[in-house]
This record gives structure tokens, C-alpha cells and sequence, in this order.
């Protein structure tokens, strides 16, 4: 059987590790650096991928704009945490490239396999316990909700107009309330409801009401921003 083809993140660790015969008690600081950068990018292609598939996002210009605001949430937050601990402890970017590779070489690697080796991970050297608050903390912030809408309305929606209107609502709304008024429409195929409420702008009306509905949504999301914040 043929071992499975390495995304650039894994096989760049891969490259790196071969210089070593064993575990070096001490890392290059630029060869530290280096796997520390990799298995960041990795992490986030992960969490990008499982979001993608989870959805059924097939678009490569969605999925390029969800790594670009992933980057933007973690790299302040989640991998701020990951770098103090690498620069406490450099070696850890050895055993995390280890298990990346080994895990992602294996002839029986699949997605189940990858999602507990993340979880591993993110366990045992993030010291994240419960990985489920970040994959929440993420789904639920408005530009990925966004992101994640307008790959739904895609599917639903082949008029060009339409869709374009839709685009720009989405790039004005700052707290994600747009998904909110228009998806009981998608999962029900009124299409028409969602011209009407576009072309009227009566989609606002809607959007106030649901604001209010949606009150502890928004300080739920400000909690978990902290929490985060401080490597909960």
C-alpha cells in the first residue's frame, strides 16, 4: 500500500527531522522556530479542514478567506500561548513534529485519526483540556459564521445579483446577525422571502429582532474571547 502524499506543513517537519538521528536534548533556536511555524500552519490547515468538511465547503476561495480569518483569531490568542510554552520548553516542537508525521505517514491515517491527534495536542503541550471550547469559540464568531453562510447560500442561490446583494449585507454586518435572519429561509428553500427581504431591506427589521433574541449569544462569544485570551 502507498504511504499517503504529505501536505507542505508536515513534509516541511518531515524534511526538518531527518537531520536528526534521535531526540536532541537541545533545539537550534532556528530549527525551534522553524517546526514552531510549521506546526502552527498545520494546526490551522487542520481546523480549517475539519470546519470545510463539517459544512461541506468545496470553494477554494472560501476556504483560502477562512484560513485568513483563522489566522487572524488564533494567532493573537491560541498561538500566543504556544509560543511562550516553546520558548520555555523548545524541545516540545520536536515531539509535536514527531507525532504529526508519524500519525500523517501512517498507511491507516484518516480524518477520525487526525482529529484525536489534534486533540492530543492540543491536550498535552497547549494544555488546552477542553478542545471543544475552541472549535466553539471559533464556529461561533461572526466572520467564520459569515464565511460559513455564504458557502450554504451558494448552494441554494444561482442568482448572480442576489448573491452579490447578499455579499455586501455580509460585509457590513459586524456581529453575525445576517446568517441568523436568513438561514429558517434556506433550510426551508424560500428564496423568494430572501429577494423580498433584500430588495425591500426589510432584512434590518429582522436583524434588530434577532439582535435582541441573541443578547446572551454576544456575551457568551465575549466571555470565551477572554477566556481564551488568558490560555484557559
Amino acid at each position: 500500500m502507498s504511504q499517503p502524499q504529505l501536505n507542505p506543513y508536515s513534509l516541511a517537519m518531515l524534511n526538518c527531522l531527518a537531520k536528526f538521528e534521535t531526540k536532541p536534548k537541545e533545539l537550534d533556536p532556528k530549527d525551534a522556530q522553524f517546526l514552531a511555524n510549521m506546526i502552527q500552519g498545520r494546526f490551522l490547515q487542520f481546523l480549517v479542514n475539519r470546519l470545510c468538511r463539517q459544512y461541506g465547503i468545496e470553494s477554494k476561495e472560501l476556504e483560502k478567506k477562512l484560513s485568513l480569518t483563522f489566522m487572524q483569531l488564533l494567532t493573537d490568542k491560541f498561538f500566543v500561548v504556544f509560543r511562550e510554552k516553546v520558548r520555555a520548553k523548545p524541545e516540545m516542537v520536536y515531539e509535536i513534529s514527531y507525532h504529526i508525521v508519524k500519525v500523517e505517514k501512517s498507511s491507516k491515517v484518516n480524518d477520525k485519526r487526525v482529529d484525536w491527534l489534534f486533540l492530543m495536542i492540543s491536550k498535552r503541550y497547549f494544555e488546552y483540556q477542553n478542545f471543544q471550547v475552541i472549535i466553539d469559540w471559533i464556529e461561533s464568531n461572526p466572520e467564520v459564521e459569515k464565511l460559513v453562510f455564504l458557502a450554504q447560500i451558494e448552494k441554494h442561490i444561482n442568482d448572480a445579483p442576489l448573491l452579490k446583494a447578499m455579499d455586501y449585507i455580509l460585509s457590513q454586518d459586524r456581529e453575525g446577525m445576517v446568517p441568523l435572519v436568513f438561514k429558517r429561509y434556506l433550510s426551508k428553500a424560500k428564496i423568494e422571502r430572501v429577494k423580498d427581504l433584500v430588495a425591500s431591506g426589510d432584512w434590518r427589521i429582522e436583524a434588530e429582532f434577532v439582535h435582541r433574541e441573541q443578547a446572551h449569544r454576544i456575551a457568551w462569544q465575549n466571555y470565551i474571547d477572554r477566556i481564551t485570551q488568558m490560555g484557559a
